[in-house]
C-alpha cells in the first residue's frame, strides 16, 4: 500500500491574512470574470479547499499577476470604448457643422453673387419690355407670320443679354 498523508497532519499552514487575501482575491476574479471562468475557478477553489489552502508564495505571486493582468485587460477595453465612443461623438458634431455650413454656404453664396444675380435679373426685364420686341419686330427676320418674335429673335436677346453680362461682370462689377 502507498503511504498518504492527511491534510490535517501537514504542518505550516498559511497565516490568517494570507488566507483572507487569497480569498479576496478569488472573489475579485470570480466577480470580474464572465460565468465561463468562474465555473473554472471554482474547480480551482474546490482543489485548493482539498489541499487545505496552503498556497506557496510563488502560486499567490501568480494569482496576483494574473488579477493584474485582468485588470488591465478590463482597463484596455474600457479604454477603447471610450475613444469608440470619442470617435463617434466627433463625427456626429462634425455632421451637424456640415449641415450648418452648408446652409450657412447657400447664404453666403447668395450675398456675394448678389450683383451677378441683379444684373442677370436687369438684364432678363430690360430685354423682355414692349419696346425692344418692338425693335426685334421691325425686322422681319425675327417676326413670325402671326405678327410675334419667333425662335431666332429669342436666341439673338438671349445671346445679346449672355454678351452684355459678362462685359458687365468683367469690367464692372
Amino acid at each position: 500500500m502507498s503511504q498518504e498523508t492527511q491534510i490535517g497532519s501537514l504542518g505550516g499552514g498559511i497565516s490568517d491574512e494570507d488566507s483572507k487575501l487569497v480569498d479576496s482575491i478569488l472573489n475579485d476574479i470570480n466577480s470580474s470574470s464572465g460565468p465561463q471562468q468562474a465555473e473554472g475557478q471554482q474547480g480551482q477553489q474546490g482543489q485548493q479547499g482539498q489541499q487545505g489552502q496552503q498556497l506557496s508564495p510563488d502560486q499567490m505571486k501568480m494569482m496576483q499577476q494574473q488579477q493584474m493582468a485582468q485588470r488591465q485587460q478590463q482597463q484596455m477595453a474600457q479604454q477603447q470604448m471610450a475613444q469608440q465612443q470619442m470617435a463617434q461623438q466627433q463625427m456626429t458634431q462634425q455632421k451637424m457643422n456640415i449641415i450648418q455650413n452648408d446652409s450657412n454656404n447657400i447664404m453666403d453664396n447668395i450675398k456675394l453673387e448678389a450683383k451677378n444675380i441683379m444684373t442677370v435679373i436687369f438684364l432678363c426685364i430690360l430685354f423682355n419690355i414692349d419696346q425692344v420686341d418692338t425693335l426685334f419686330k421691325s425686322i422681319s427676320i425675327f417676326s413670325s407670320e402671326s405678327g410675334s418674335l419667333n425662335m431666332q429673335a429669342v436666341f439673338v436677346k438671349s445671346l445679346m443679354i449672355g454678351t452684355i453680362f459678362y462685359l458687365v461682370k468683367t469690367y464692372l462689377l
